[in-house]
């Protein structure tokens, strides 16, 4: 056993700080478990209950496991959604749950392994993947680490027996109706007659091509991508005149950030490409994601973005998050040595102004009073330049029903201070994206 632990352990990288296992109850988890213990990482793990015939039996070998390490459990049930493929679904719920059970300065480690990566790369490659399905499972996205991609699932089985950890393997991991399983079972087996080694070669193609998909990640963060909550901006030009690939990376990372973890299709990226040559003016993609040309950027918006509105109350002082936009409010009782000279921050009366104070997105009747009027903000703001596309995005403040301040475009004839003023409310407004 010494030499199979060793051999095991040495191909195992562990990140800094705090971790936490994804703890299925099956054997390749639990040897992850077991090493992250042994090596005297701060850890804990989390296993996921989806609610099916087999969670009761994986619910408790994730717990006979952890009890053996020593190491704490919580334990996360999750709904999953039906659908025409149960297995995305399941994945789906898995992931969200778990990344909503991490603390911000822990890392989540998976047990996916070198045969998972070769699974990966035969399936991608058969349905007629690109450089990201052929690149595989990444070791590394974001807080989610994979220690085991250089370990077989030969040897987490053998180890797993060889240390007696109470795992049990997935029934599901059986059901020859999904693809995987086949690709597993039947695929992966009759091709390595061919090539006894495939296994270790393909996962050896997904680290090269991960290299190349990196370069070109990079090259790609020289196009300028802009996020205005859940649209996403482009420029033109850019899309026009870089190498396809490079363009097409972006476009992939703009999809991402538009509509979650999709990152579009081959038609999606020529659809967008089209719309920046100027072949067409406007397409739509998977999921009903909206591509348009608005003068020299690309805008890219899921359907129906213009009806986005969502109301958010708080008590100055106080600092809060709307749609992208960070607002900061205070209240002073000094006077202000002088007053803003830019169009994203103000200061009030604060006893002429409400406890309570609201930010939204403008309706289209509400207007805006000053000493000689008033206008539609929807006019206000097409005044002020801000484009069609991000009028529904952009942050109105309300006090008692009646708009006080539309940053960046004008405020509203009231809460002036003068020299009876002895508290002094500030608000500024910062889009994220801008900082």
């Amino acid at each position: 056993m010494s030499t199979l632990l060793e051999a095991v352990c040495s191909r195992v990288r562990l990140p800094d700080g705090p971790c936490v296992i994804a703890l299925s109850g099956g054997p390749d988890s639990a040897v992850l478990a077991w090493i992250v213990a042994s090596a005297g990482t701060e850890v804990r793990a989390v296993h996921v209950d989806h609610g099916f015939d087999a969670s009761p039996s994986l619910r408790g070998a994730a717990a006979d496991i952890a009890e053996m390490l020593g190491i704490q459990l919580d334990v996360v049930e999750v709904t999953v959604a039906g659908g025409p493929s149960p297995e995305d679904a399941a994945r789906i719920a898995r992931y969200r749950g778990l990344q909503d059970s991490l603390k911000p300065e822990e890392t989540l480690l998976t047990g996916h392994t070198r045969s998972d990566q070769a699974e990966t790369v035969l399936g991608n490659l058969l349905r007629g993947a690109g450089l990201d399905g052929l690149s595989g499972i990444p070791e590394r996205r974001g807080s989610i680490v994979r220690p085991l991609l250089a370990v077989s699932r030969s040897e987490t089985r053998e180890l797993a027996a060889l240390l007696r950890l109470p795992s049990i393997e997935d029934p599901s991991n059986l059901d020859m109706s999904v693809r995987r399983n086949r690709l597993r079972h039947e695929t992966m087996p009759a091709l390595s007659t061919f090539n006894p080694s495939l296994e270790a070669t393909l996962a050896r193609t997904a680290r090269v091509l991960r290299d190349d998909k990196e370069f070109i990640e990079e090259a790609a963060t020289g196009i300028p991508l802009r996020v205005f909550g859940s649209t996403v901006t482009l420029p033109a030009a850019c899309l026009s005149t870089v190498p396809v690939a490079v363009a097409a990376r972006t476009i992939r990372t703009a999809l991402r950030a538009a509509a979650g973890p999709y990152p579009g299709d081959s038609r999606d990226v020529h659809l967008v490409l089209d719309v920046a040559a100027g072949v067409s003016k406007a397409a739509t993609l998977a999921g009903g994601i909206l591509v348009r040309r608005d003068r020299a950027v690309i805008v890219i918006s899921p359907a129906g973005i213009e009806e986005v509105d969502d109301l958010f109350a708080w008590s100055p002082p106080a600092s809060i998050r709307w749609s992208g936009w960070a607002i900061e409010s205070s209240i002073e009782t000094t006077p202000p040595v002088a007053f803003p000279t830019g169009a994203y921050i103000e200061v009030f009366d604060a006893d002429q102004t409400p406890d309570t104070l609201e930010v939204r997105a403008a309706a289209r009747a509400d207007l805006i009073t000053f000493r000689n009027g008033h206008k539609l903000i929807v006019e206000a703001l097409a005044e002020a330049g801000v484009p069609a596309w991000r009028r529904s995005q952009w942050p109105v403040v309300v006090a008692d029903g009646r708009v006080l301040w539309v940053p960046g475009v004008r405020r509203a004839d009231t809460g002036w201070i003068d020299t009876a003023t002895t508290r002094y409310l500030w608000v500024r407004a910062t889009h994220l994206e801008d900082e």
